[in-house]
């Protein structure tokens, strides 16, 4: 039997670095069934069918709400397994039990135990560490898992599994090329997570992807669960929200008030499976309350100092390149920003473009990477933007002109291993 051996992670990592992330065709990467995840997963043994799981997909706001109902879970005592993509600097971010990443070795022996299977099928960077995650749940034996989609719902290599509950926390107009070209389409994609006789709870969906989402739910007989009718209130200060009869609160510092529909969105969760994984209104506060400690948001209106108003915000969609704004606006004046963005060249559109045209002082950053965006092609879609050279010395002119000031960096996840990176000791202060 042929198995993968590493002399360290360092060499782990970098060969799985390698590795196309959904598929080496392009946009065809949505147009593979999943009879090969299936068959790997087989010869594993299933894991996946050991552990109850959480299915959760959504344009925007599925991370964060993973990351709730795994806070909410674990302080309830519960042995509580999270699988969540992208990772930003670490690819052990990815997995977690209880808060804490898989260790270097753990993800060592994954490779040796299942080389002649990896060999064999030659699977895609998304379908192996999906298959890590499910195998090392049940290695630790976790009591419940919340299992994030990567790309869509339908063909995603996560929908294997059989969930005791799917969740949809949006639907908005991303990956067009490969989910749909419009809210209908991509909603029925992402309605593919639903499993026959399972319930569903949705966030809030305009009415085309609702309509998509309800016919598949009925199609399937899985009951529909509206996570917008519960009482969720911000005030700037605190989310307030209704559980068990009573109005609960916990501080809402460093959010976005997005967070109200994310917080509707888990509270609807994990009353729908009370009855097997039962919480009290404690487990509650404590889970919303300690969430940014367990599961820290990195990467969502991040904070990357103490003493500085410098934030980090991987939106990178129209719609959350919209609250992203939103939020921007409610502390301070478009011209009082400095932006910093980079992006991909797929996510670089006319749309996004004109959200930023409010900011008069924006500078561009172009990445490496065949997907990265040029700065000629972002200078064309932003005419206002400066040149910024990152790995240049005048990046300490540039930290100095506004270390007083209101900075957010913005425009790709992938950005932001640079910016933290460049900021270096200063960014890793918390």
């Amino acid at each position: 039997m042929r198995s993968l051996q590493f002399q360290n992670y360092r060499d782990l990592e970098n060969w799985l670095l390698e590795i196309p992330k959904f598929s080496d065709r392009g946009v065809s990467a949505a147009n593979f069934s999943l009879k090969r995840m299936e068959e790997m997963s087989r010869l594993m043994g299933d894991p996946w069918r050991e552990i109850p799981m959480i299915h959760v997909a959504g344009t925007n706001g599925k991370g964060t709400v993973c990351r709730m109902i795994a806070s909410v879970l674990q302080n309830a005592g519960y042995r509580t397994g999270l699988y969540t993509s992208p990772h930003l600097i670490d690819i052990r971010e990815r997995f977690r039990i209880d808060s804490e990443m898989i260790n270097e070795e753990e993800m060592i022996t994954f490779f040796s135990d299942h080389g002649e299977m990896i060999f064999q099928y030659n699977p895609t960077f998304f379908e192996l560490t999906t298959l890590i995650a499910f195998w090392y749940f049940r290695e630790k034996s976790a009591d419940i898992a919340v299992i994030e989609t990567g790309l869509g719902g339908r063909l995603d290599a996560t929908n294997i599994i059989d969930p005791i509950c799917s969740v949809i926390t949006s639907v908005g107009l991303d990956h067009t090329d490969i989910l749909g070209e419009t809210l209908g389409e991509i909603a029925a994609e992402k309605a593919g997570i639903i499993k026959p006789g399972r319930p569903v709870v949705v966030g809030h969906l305009k009415k085309e992807a609702m309509g998509a989402v309800d016919k598949v739910a009925r199609r399937k007989s899985s009951e529909l669960i509206l996570s917008d009718q519960h009482d969720t209130q911000w005030n700037g200060d605190e989310i307030r929200f209704e559980w068990e009869g009573e109005m609960r609160s916990f501080p809402s510092e460093g959010r976005k008030s997005v967070d109200v529909l994310n917080v509707a969105t888990t509270s609807s969760v994990l009353r729908t499976i009370s009855e097997r994984f039962p919480v009290s209104a404690d487990d509650i506060d404590k889970g919303f309350s300690k969430v940014n400690e367990l599961y820290p948001a990195f990467a969502g209106f991040e904070k990357l100092h103490p003493g500085l108003e410098w934030y980090f915000d991987g939106a990178h969609n129209p719609e959350a390149i919209a609250l992203l704004k939103e939020e921007l606006l409610m502390r301070s004046k478009p011209a009082q920003w400095t932006v910093v963005l980079s992006f991909m060249r797929d996510k670089l559109t006319p749309e996004v473009a004109a959200l930023w045209s409010d900011f008069s002082n924006i500078s561009l950053v172009e990445m490496k990477g065949e997907r990265a965006a040029k700065f000629e092609e972002m200078k064309e879609l932003i005419p206002t933007g400066k040149k910024l050279n990152l790995e240049q010395e005048d990046q300490k002119l540039f930290l100095k002109g506004i270390k007083s000031e209101l900075v957010i960096f913005s425009g790709s996840f992938y950005f932001y291993e640079k910016v933290r990176r460049w900021m270096g000791t200063m960014a890793a202060k918390k």
